[in-house]
């Protein structure tokens, strides 16, 4: 008997230890300022930068992040040709963080309460599964202050359940996937 509530004990123990384990690595590693992301209405994506090989990831990712960001309802999105006419404007390059007095133009100009910057780290496939590492942060445009950010790395096969039913095969369908997983971050 006493051996019995010794193995229970130990089991519950395991169970315990293991699901800390799987629930601490599901989560997406992210920064969250719930105030100052609650007075955010309207937001600026500039386009990501692109520290790939890949020529194509920074007009793919930065796309699919303004597609689903407006989808979700969560902000009102500006006009991406308004921003790249910005930036050129301001002779911003692509990856150039807008300094305080830029932002604050922008507040101005186009009534922007915060922009999304990002990086692109990687954007590959690895023998046909796709790879993606991106990083992403929300700044605001009267302070310049980061009210969000997230880091993101996913292959394909992460989203496996069993018998390789729910694996992603291209690169375009698992930055969809990926994207939406940030913009759920933010709150």
């Amino acid at each position: 008997m006493r051996n019995l509530k010794k193995r229970k004990k130990h089991l519950l123990y395991g169970i315990i230890i293991f699901n800390l384990l799987i629930l601490g690595c599901a989560h997406l590693p992210f920064y969250f300022d719930k105030k100052e992301m609650a007075r955010v209405k309207k937001v600026a994506i500039f386009p990501f930068r692109n520290l790939t090989k890949n020529p194509h990831a920074r007009e793919i990712v930065t796309q699919i992040f303004l597609a689903e960001l407006a989808k979700s309802g969560r902000f009102e999105v500006e006009e991406l040709g308004n921003i790249v006419d910005f930036m050129v404007e301001q002779r911003l390059g692509i990856g150039t963080n807008p300094d305080r007095a830029r932002l604050r133009l922008l507040r101005k100009r186009y009534k922007i309460d915060a922009v999304i910057l990002g990086n692109i780290l990687a954007f590959r496939e690895r023998g046909s599964v796709p790879y993606i590492n991106l990083t992403a942060r929300m700044v605001t445009t009267d302070t310049g202050k980061i009210i969000w950010k997230a880091f993101i790395e996913k292959n394909g096969d992460d989203y496996i359940k069993i018998l390789n039913i729910g694996k992603i095969r291209s690169l375009n369908q698992l930055t969809t996937i990926v994207v939406k997983e940030l913009i759920n971050s933010m709150g």
